[in-house]
């Protein structure tokens, strides 16, 4: 990414200062962690009492207590109990192991729990957050953060984002955002929104029909098809100053992804000399190579590996709408979905070990995954609505397509397994056409 950003301001930063306080190991160097997408798993049950008030004023209390319970809610790990099985008043309840009766949590079937305090000065708050094993009568993580009070959703963010790090491995997807096209009568603009569908926020502002949003690696740059007159042109948007490039590659756009490797974007192009073809384009605008080409097949969807030297993509070479992989470095390819006859949006997981995909399946479009080397299928979605263009969350545990399952077009966001689908977008028009951004930093 270093070419695309010579030309652009970066990204502005959150300030935001957060200091370990105390960090327990929970286990020891055989440490199992918890795979949520596996079918035999439990969610874990947790007590979130409200915020102490440490200092300073109350009026923020419950907005934290609210971010942190759907936070956990979301990350679909854990069962959020409800506070009226606790203490009522979270001024009495102590906020240490001293101090804290876990007794009474553990009657109450909790198994983990967090507690919080703050105070305020100003517009700054200090927050202390601890997360507890009930069962164990200690605590596994511990931070405090001092910052902007503006920033109070942040800290909780990165601090639920801590404890998913510490029971699964990896680290969490609330520092991310997901960018969609909206649709409001003939024009179509693109938004970013936070991961828990709050902060929409309109980037393209001038665009009358955008389509195809893909963020870069580094989150600094959205690439999408933007229409200018008769014409189609890969449009380059730096996310902090919103400045836009526009590329013009001598025929008819219709998708474009970042390479997440290298300096490259992959562009679905119909040109009349040559048919419709997946060309590689640089930071330059220039064609640097075509990378699936010959006959005058469809070729388009390309959705790069994470490698970045492999790209699924739809053709109808067999005369419907199949994936297909497509090997870079070899230039061989092959065919991976079988079933169905009209497969489309292809969207390689960031581990690289399934595709998610769009497929027709009784008379509706649904969510499907499909292992890129045995071509193992599995339906995630069903009912008499529209499920379309996956996207994978940067961890690999969740999946935001769009559905019209609410009535129009909406954003919605289920795990890896198809469970616990929650709708991401509400606003007017129709969404579509979702991008998951990486981790901001």
């Amino acid at each position: 990414m270093k070419r695309w950003l010579k030309r652009f301001a970066v990204l502005p930063v959150v300030t935001l200062v957060s200091t370990v306080f105390l960090v327990m190991q929970a286990y020891g160097s055989d440490r199992v962690y918890l795979d949520i997408t596996d079918p035999s798993f439990r969610k874990l049950p947790i007590a979130v009492p409200g915020f102490r008030v440490d200092g300073g004023g109350s009026g923020v209390a419950e907005d934290l207590l609210s971010t942190t319970k759907k936070d956990l809610q979301i990350s679909g790990i854990f069962q959020v109990l409800d506070s009226r099985a606790f203490f009522a008043d979270p001024q009495k309840l102590g906020v240490t192991a001293a101090e804290i009766d876990f007794g009474q949590f553990k009657q109450g079937g909790a198994e983990y729990l967090i507690r919080g305090s703050y105070s305020t000065d100003g517009q700054n708050i200090h927050m202390e957050l601890r997360f507890f094993d009930v069962v164990g009568r200690k605590m596994l993580l511990g931070k405090a953060y001092d910052g902007k009070l503006q920033d109070r959703k942040l800290m909780i963010h990165r601090f639920v984002d801590e404890i998913l790090k510490l029971i699964t491995g990896e680290g969490g997807v609330f520092s991310t955002k997901i960018a969609f096209v909206n649709k409001e009568g003939k024009v179509s603009r693109i938004y970013m929104v936070d991961f828990d569908g709050s902060n929409p926020t309109l980037l393209t502002p001038r665009e009358e029909l955008a389509m195809s949003p893909s963020w870069s690696p580094d989150g600094r740059f959205i690439a999408y098809v933007g229409f200018r007159g008769n014409k189609t042109a890969l449009c380059v948007l730096d996310v902090g100053s919103r400045i836009v490039r526009d590329f013009f590659l001598g025929g008819t756009i219709s998708n474009v992804r970042f390479n997440p490797q290298r300096d490259l974007i992959a562009v679905s192009v119909a040109r009349s000399d040559s048919g419709p073809e997946i060309v590689g384009v640089d930071p330059q605008g220039n064609i640097v190579g075509r990378l699936v080409s010959g006959g005058w097949n469809i070729k388009t969807s390309p959705s790069w590996s994470p490698d970045g030297r492999k790209i699924a993509y739809v053709s109808n070479e067999t005369g419907n709408p199949q994936i297909y992989v497509y090997d870079v470095s070899t230039g061989s390819k092959r065919r991976i979905t079988f079933s169905g006859d009209y497969n489309t949006s292809p969207s390689w997981s960031p581990k690289g070990d399934w595709i998610a995909y769009s497929g027709l399946s009784g008379g509706h479009h649904h969510i499907f995954i499909v292992n890129p080397e045995t071509s193992s299928t599995m339906q995630l979605t069903n009912g008499n609505y529209n499920n379309e263009a996956p996207t994978w969350s940067p961890d690999g545990r969740m999946i935001a397509f769009q559905s019209s399952r609410s009535g129009r077009n909406a954003i919605w966001v289920m795990l890896r397994n198809g469970a616990d689908a929650r709708l991401l977008t509400e606003m007017p028009g129709d969404q579509i056409l979702p991008s998951w951004s990486p981790r901001f930093q």
